[in-house]
């Protein structure tokens, strides 16, 4: 099984959030494209919550199938309360890399 990163970005509309995946090494790049170009025409993102864990590519999908009525078009955009995704990912087994324990950030 792949090990990769599920995240969540806030946006500039309140209540309005990103669900995503990438590879463990491919999250820098990924985020800092993601907050200085926005995605799906939706600008002000910015990083809530990642996690990394195996089979990061099904449990995205999942996830995207779990909140299927506040998807946004076919986008990975969601109406959904951001605190909620945190807490259903945090029921999987893996290592929270943002934000970092140690420094908040």
């Amino acid at each position: 099984m792949a090990k990769g990163i599920i995240y969540i970005m806030n946006t500039a509309v309140s209540g309005l959030i990103k669900i995503g995946k990438t590879g463990s090494k491919n999250y820098p790049e990924r985020m800092r494209v993601l907050e200085a170009n926005g995605y799906y025409n939706v600008a002000g993102l910015k990083r809530f919550f990642a996690i990394e864990l195996e089979d990061y590519d099904y449990k995205e999908s999942l996830l995207h199938e779990i909140f299927i009525k506040h998807q946004v078009g076919s986008s990975e955009l969601s109406a959904l309360d951001q605190d909620l995704v945190r807490q259903l990912l945090l029921s999987f087994d893996g290592t929270v890399v943002y934000p970092d324990i140690v420094t908040g950030k």
